[in-house]
């Protein structure tokens, strides 16, 4: 495994620097705040200056370093600093910079015995790498660059001043303990980083899973209400309830095996699934081989009575459709009665949106009264969508535990 981690594609790594510099620009700002306090508290402490000249160089050079802690602080306000981590490179460039001024400059303006710059560079390379190791976000690569491309000009500064072999070697050894620590320390929080965030997307993945086979069970809106601890129980005035059910059923299964059986009954319900998506139908459940659906309830579209037939129709179209194709003339009986129904959730387990009231009842006995692949329709049903679809004359029928109802028929355009 690489020692800097990269995720393979291009989008999860852009999608993780930006997350993570997001998510991290609290403690971002709060170091870089921390850091010019560090420096001016140990700096300010330390009695190294023999002349004026010297300190007034020392405040100059520290205000800047200062001013650019504040353009690294103001630069993480821009909402560019999450998508260009090479941004963070730019103000401790600058630092180094003005550092190896101030050193140049006390070296020329101190007394030989006052001052030992290598001291006080091992001081200023720790505070500097510990600053950076955690300024630097989702940004090793360039974090280990700058670090040792700094101790690099480091050593180079000290070859060029005549820095005793010995001194030297002492002083990088120092300065190497802080860069190793604070490259481990950056290292490691990048990966731990990395580690959380491939643990998040796998959440998040088995989250939208749940969350598909909820809203597969339940409309979307009353998961929502649901997982907010709601109870969850609706009216409504006005709804198109759709009852389809298939003619001789149990004829048929004496026909088939079980598996075919089911095949056949997998078939109708899909074919009922696509149509009532393609006309905004709401699906309530199964029952045995009955389809229940509504329209104008909490996950469809308007009181729909028109919708409500025109979805009815294209099921027993396509589902002759497949007869002729299968060989097995599957025949179904619609009805429809649309009206007032309380909806809502019960129960704790087994969890699914149910209808309830006597316009349930009422469609149920409608479809009884059927014709095979015909759709039988209640009056509140046809004075709503009369314009739209052609009925027969009206009839009236008894239908067990209603009464007289009177009915209208229609059949639907069957496609050879």
């Amino acid at each position: 495994m690489a020692f800097i981690n990269h995720f393979a594609e291009a989008e999860d790594e852009r999608n993780y620097v930006h997350d993570e510099r997001a998510s991290r620009l609290k403690a971002t700002r709060a170091v870089l705040i921390l850091g010019p306090l560090i420096f001016l508290g140990f700096f300010m402490l330390t009695p190294v200056f023999s002349s004026n000249q010297a300190f007034a160089t020392f405040n100059i050079t520290t205000m800047a370093i200062v001013g650019f802690f504040a353009l690294a602080i103001f630069a993480t306000t821009n909402h560019h600093y999450v998508e260009w981590p090479w941004l963070d490179i730019l103000p401790f460039v600058a630092m180094t910079v003005a550092a190896a001024v101030l050193m140049t400059v006390l070296v020329r303006t101190t007394a030989e015995n006052d001052l030992d710059i290598t001291k006080i560079a091992v001081v200023f390379f720790g505070l500097i790498y510990f600053i950076a190791s955690v300024a630097f976000v989702a940004n090793v690569r360039l974090f280990m660059i700058w670090a040792v491309g700094t101790l690099g000009v480091f050593i180079a500064y000290m070859d060029s001043h005549g820095i005793d072999v010995d001194e030297m070697y002492h002083t990088i050894v120092n300065i190497s303990f802080f860069l190793l620590f604070a490259i481990f320390s950056n290292w490691e929080a990048d990966r731990r980083a990395r580690a959380m965030y491939v643990a998040r997307q796998a959440l998040n993945q088995e989250r939208k899973k749940t969350e598909k086979l909820l809203y597969n069970v339940l409309p979307q809106a009353v998961a929502t209400r649901l997982r907010a601890g709601e109870v969850v129980a609706d009216s409504f005035s006005d709804i198109s309830v759709v009852f389809i059910d298939i003619v001789g059923f149990s004829k048929l299964s004496k026909q088939l095996s079980p598996g075919h059986l089911v095949e056949q009954l997998n078939g109708f319900f899909l074919i009922a699934d696509q149509c009532a998506t393609r006309y905004g139908i709401e699906k309530v459940k199964t029952i045995g081989d009955c389809y229940l659906a509504v329209s104008g309830g909490t996950a469809s579209n308007g009181p729909g009575a028109k919708d409500a037939v025109s979805f009815a129709k294209d099921v027993i179209a396509e589902m002759q459709s497949r007869a002729t194709a299968s060989g097995i003339d599957i025949q179904l009986r619609v009805g429809i009665h649309s009206g007032p129904v309380v909806g809502g959730v019960v129960g704790t387990s087994r969890l699914a949106y149910d209808y309830w009231g006597d316009t349930m009842n009422i469609a149920s006995r409608i479809e009884g009264a059927a014709e095979p692949n015909g759709i039988a329709v209640s009056a509140a049903t046809y004075y709503q969508c009369t314009e739209a679809h052609e009925f027969d004359a009206p009839e009236t029928i008894a239908l067990k535990g209603v009464g007289d109802t009177v009915i209208y028929r229609i059949k639907p355009e069957i496609t050879e």
